[in-house]
């Protein structure tokens, strides 16, 4: 999925679907969906509007109009938006989703960003942080999946495409979030889905490899909870859901276990 940043050169999001996205990948986006997304909107009913930003091909904003939200989408990759009014979704729109989100600010109930914030520069990212921000309404949510760099195994996501710039760190989301006036945030592990027997043997293998790298991480670090070592990790930052007396500045931090729900 790709969002408006500089890859360098405008080709590699001018034929993102060709050269590096494909056209698969409902059933994955499926189960992103229903695990990292759906438990963390406000509500889920035609009153909800949801933007997805960097939305690609249209798979997830596909997957909240079936469950009845008021979703729309934007992406700068002409081929990802092609394939998504392909498929009859004239909610997904073209275009830099910095403009989208000034034109469309303080209307939204969610801002979803799954694989896009990777593709930003630093200053990109404050930026976009800012607007999306900036676009919710009170007690809005900011839900987004991102490269995790304290993974053993990080870098075959960051460095699997080449318009990837940054990765992250729960604790790098939690200053981003609280510099950019967002009031809280969490953060969770992104295991291996469930959804069948395979998917089970690698979610107990992954269970045992992820041990091992957390009990490293502890011995080196002291530190003995709060280790997300999973390739992903996904964040919730919260606009104007807490007391009014906390200051906007400091983010209140959260991070949650590697267990996921189902």
């Amino acid at each position: 999925m790709s969002a408006g940043a500089d890859a360098g050169d405008d080709r590699f999001y001018d034929s993102y679907v060709s050269t590096h996205a494909g056209t698969g990948g409902a059933a994955a986006a499926a189960l992103v969906y229903r695990r990292d997304i759906r438990p963390y909107l406000p509500r889920r009913s035609a009153s909800c509007r949801v933007l997805d930003i960097g939305c690609g091909q249209g798979k997830l904003v596909a997957l909240m109009l079936a469950d009845g939200l008021d979703a729309h989408g934007v992406d700068i990759s002409p081929e990802q938006v092609a394939v998504a009014h392909a498929r009859g979704l004239d909610r997904v729109q073209l275009g830099d989703l910095h403009r989208y989100l000034h034109e469309t600010a303080g209307t939204w109930d969610a801002i979803v960003a799954t694989d896009v914030l990777e593709h930003l520069t630093r200053r990109e990212l404050i930026r976009t942080f800012d607007d999306v921000r900036a676009a919710l309404r009170r007690g809005g949510r900011f839900i987004a999946r991102v490269p995790n760099a304290v993974s053993p195994t990080g870098g075959h996501t960051m460095y699997g495409d080449f318009t990837h710039q940054t990765w992250f760190t729960h604790r790098r989301v939690a200053q981003l979030a609280a510099v950019t006036g967002f009031d809280s945030v969490r953060s969770r592990a992104c295991p291996p889905p469930v959804h069948g027997l395979t998917s089970l043997v690698r979610s107990v293998v992954w269970g045992l490899i992820g041990g091992a790298w957390k009990l490293a991480l502890m011995a080196e670090t002291g530190q003995l909870r709060g280790h997300i070592v999973t390739q992903n990790l996904t964040f919730v930052a919260a606009s104007g859901e807490l007391a009014v007396s906390r200051p906007v500045t400091r983010a209140a931090v959260s991070v949650d276990s590697e267990r996921q729900p189902a």
